[in-house]
């Protein structure tokens, strides 16, 4: 279990870091396309497996792909949906996820010969592959990287399709281009300080949101001694906590939703130590378990949409696959620290699971709130947003030089 387990993150890992040099040059839809195709024909590979050898080197391959598919599209969904639309296509997102979880679970459940649960989920993966094919590049990753006319042509497409046919080619558009290799992306975060300050808090986020997600060993395993009804109800409890997630981040905002929702998990965290049995066979540690499951799952789903929010166009690419990695190494991380349970007090873990909820607690305070704001573009507007005031200033300065050319022209 927990070797197949490992293999995968692993597998996700080097992946990730991989496509940080990806994303942000050829494209989200091309990276989320290579991913889903590697993870599908990894799985479907499974299917004439000899060893299990064989299975841990597809399962490697199967991490890869599936979390670069995952986080490209993440990607194009944030800077394709409307700043009042995007905590309702996270919620979409990541509740799809959790659908997958249960059907997955259903998979498993009603075929017995592994071979045909192998193929079954290929053939589900590459079916449900064929409409990214057809999707539109991000209009706003095309103008980062000077590519107008396809940005031009995808904003035609959208007013195809709102019946609002609109011709792009006398249109002028306003935006930077900034087209960087990997070494030139890696020299801004010593440049802008606002940009390095929330990407390391944000690797920090992640790692002990994928610690506390894979490591809280006491949810599903300790809700049903029956592991499908567990795996169920865990799939549910996930569903939950990522549509309520909606309403929260709507009307507190980010940052105060993330401190919310980690704030419950820091409780159901305490309320599963004492030994409390309520009847023959639900626990304290049940209720607690079904608590923290659903603050765990809460809070990997909005620090997506969070992360997403903060980071600029021209980066998001490489901030959201470090931040994942970042998370990967978290969950194999998490799934040693479980390993406390069997040679010490249990209430040990759960202290620590509580200290690194604090800690997250703390790295959320000092990042940036970007509710109803707009995504930022470039590194610069990412410190403008966070009022910078040297960069302020620089910009103030740059508008008024590009107006007296302009009137100088006219």
């Amino acid at each position: 279990g927990k070797q197949w387990y490992q293999r995968r993150v692993r597998g996700a890992t080097i992946g990730l870091l991989i496509s940080t040099a990806v994303y942000d040059r050829f494209g989200r839809r091309i990276g989320a396309v290579a991913g889903n195709l590697l993870g599908g024909t990894a799985t479907l590979l499974g299917l004439w497996a000899t060893s299990v050898e064989m299975l841990l080197v597809l399962r490697v391959l199967q991490g890869v792909g599936m979390f670069v598919q995952m986080t490209g599209m993440y990607c194009w969904i944030v800077e394709l949906t409307p700043t009042h639309l995007r905590s309702y296509a996270n919620a979409f997102f990541m509740s799809v996820w959790a659908v997958g979880y249960f059907i997955v679970t259903c998979y498993g459940y009603a075929i017995p010969n592994w071979r045909y649960i192998f193929l079954t989920v290929a053939l589900t993966n590459y079916i449900l592959m064929m409409p990214i094919l057809f999707f539109p590049i991000s209009p706003r990753f095309a103008l980062v990287r000077g590519r107008e006319k396809e940005a031009k042509k995808t904003l035609e497409f959208f007013s195809r399709l709102c019946n609002n046919e609109t011709n792009m080619d006398d249109v002028k558009l306003v935006f930077k281009e900034r087209k960087q290799n990997f070494l030139e992306q890696l020299k801004d975060f010593l440049i802008y300080p606002t940009l390095r300050k929330q990407t390391l808090l944000g690797l920090l986020g992640w790692f002990i949101v994928a610690v506390l997600f894979y490591g809280f060993s006491f949810s599903w395993v300790h809700i049903s001694s029956n592991l499908y009804n567990g795996h169920m109800i865990a799939a549910v409890s996930k569903l939950v906590a990522y549509v309520s997630t909606l309403p929260l981040a709507n009307i507190v905002g980010r940052r105060k939703a993330m401190l919310v929702i980690l704030a419950t998990g820091l409780f159901s965290n305490l309320l599963a130590m004492p030994d409390v049995t309520i009847t023959g066979t639900w626990r304290l540690e049940s209720i607690a378990s079904l608590l923290g499951d659903m603050a765990c799952s809460a809070a990997f789903g909005l620090i997506y949409l969070y992360t997403s929010e903060l980071a600029p166009t021209s980066h998001r690419g490489m901030v959201m696959s470090l931040s994942s990695a970042a998370a990967r190494v978290g969950s194999f991380a998490g799934t040693y620290v479980s390993l406390l349970y069997s040679i010490t007090d249990r209430r040990v873990p759960l202290a620590l699971f509580a200290v690194m909820t604090g800690v997250f607690m703390v790295a959320v305070w000092f990042l940036s709130d970007s509710t109803g704001k707009k995504i930022p573009e470039t590194p610069q507007d990412v410190e403008i947003l966070a009022g910078n005031q040297q960069f302020v200033e620089t910009h103030c300065q740059h508008e008024k030089l590009e107006n007296s050319a302009g009137e100088e022209e006219i």
